[in-house]
């Protein structure tokens, strides 16, 4: 579908927004998403505890991205600004095989490890729809992904921002949904999904889930 470049929104009637948020809804579903749901921005929590969780215990890509902790800002700020938002578009990839994701999984033949591609499908729709957002007017229109932009994007390589000032990916790496304190668990409860911890154990797990948003307005 042709999508016409729209002038900047200020104001946008509820009818004209609903109908956009349903094009965003669907754009992710067509580029691989396994859910998507419209959601108010009021029901997203964002946490102290989400945060400490990047630290405690330790993320092994803490403090090695400008997208990560504790480079972002606080969470007051982060509170201040989704509020601004009225809604945003919520929706998750299914990440199989399962055994490739799990802690302890070795490298493929081709000495690809599968885990620091985990979220890689997450950060394409997050890209996309953003962008589709912002084509159609919304100039504020702001995506989050899920895990470390050094794993999906630089395949664990040192982030070449701290080295250099200068991303590989300036236009697609995001700091993570749970980096920005918000409780991913939470939300995708009240949308009616479900996830489950990732074990050395596959077998046990019914699914491996990312989960990305995309505030529109």
């Amino acid at each position: 579908m042709e999508i016409k470049i729209s002038p900047f929104h200020i104001r946008v009637p509820e009818k004209t927004l609903m109908s956009d948020l349903d094009i965003f809804k669907q754009k992710a579903i067509e580029l691989g998403a396994a859910g998507a749901e419209i959601i108010e921005a009021s029901q997203l929590v964002v946490d102290e505890r989400v945060r400490l969780k990047c630290t405690i215990p330790r993320c092994l890509r803490a403090g090695e991205t400008p997208n990560c902790p504790p480079y972002l800002p606080d969470l007051d700020f982060i509170r201040k600004a989704f509020a601004r938002y009225s809604y945003a578009v919520l929706f998750k990839t299914l990440i199989a095989p399962i055994e490739e994701f799990t802690p302890g999984h070795t490298k493929d033949k081709n000495g690809l490890d599968h885990t620091l591609l985990f979220h890689l499908k997450t950060s394409k729709i997050v890209y996309e729809v953003e962008k589709l957002a912002y084509q159609k007017g919304y100039y504020l229109a702001m995506g989050l992904g899920g895990g470390s932009c050094k794993d999906y994007l630089c395949h664990g390589q040192v982030c070449q921002y701290k080295d250099s000032g200068r991303c590989r990916f300036p236009h697609r790496a995001r700091p993570a949904m749970e980096a920005m304190g918000i409780d991913v668990f939470d939300i995708i409860r009240k949308v009616g999904w479900d996830a489950y911890p990732l074990l050395d154990a596959p077998e046990k797990i019914p699914c491996a889930t990312s989960v990305g948003m995309v505030f529109i307005y």
